[in-house]
């Protein structure tokens, strides 16, 4: 597989969702609204990538968790105040909430999918999106991993079969 283009966001605990939507703005016209931080942060790591992609494309997204406030606040309505959970706080619990927004801000048409972030996360969504690619179901691939433990760290890379490239050279 060849990397296309890479992006790295970090950010601190200290800035507001406002000062990331703001971040936000400069790579997308109109960012989504109603969305938890696990998002904006996925989002700034991804949407500068934008302009390089091209074709169908799948999305690979790992956390280690959703986002924290928004799962607290749906706890929080269900288990102890035996409240229907807003509908923000339910769409945004599902971690592929995420994946969600970000193929739809970019784009993106192909596979979408979620996992949570374990040792060896890059392997394991480089795995997948090599099945994808190997099979010719996409023809990039976008993966997305967020870190988040307060401060946070969301990177993400575009990359494309390398078979690509040696079928090119094969008949130039």
């Amino acid at each position: 597989m060849r990397v296309i283009a890479r992006n790295e966001v970090r950010g601190s605990a200290a800035d507001t969702d406002k000062q990331l939507k703001a971040q936000l703005s400069q790579w997308l016209e109109q960012p989504p609204r109603r969305i938890d931080r696990l998002i904006l942060q996925c989002l700034l790591a991804a949407a500068p990538l934008k302009r390089h992609i091209s074709g169908r494309c799948g999305l690979y997204l790992a956390a280690a968790h959703p986002d924290r406030s928004t799962m607290g606040a749906l706890l929080n309505s269900v288990c102890v105040q035996h409240k229907q959970p807003k509908p923000f706080e339910f769409v945004n619990s599902v971690s592929n909430a995420a994946g969600f927004h970000i193929a739809q801000q970019l784009g993106l048409e192909g596979p979408n999918l979620f996992i949570g972030a374990g040792e060896n996360v890059w392997e394991q969504l480089k795995a997948l999106a090599k099945l994808d690619l190997d099979d010719g179901v996409i023809e990039q691939a976008l993966a997305v991993v967020c870190e988040d433990r307060g401060d946070f760290v969301a990177e993400a890379v575009l990359i494309e079969s390398a078979r690509k490239d040696s079928v090119a050279e094969a008949i130039s």
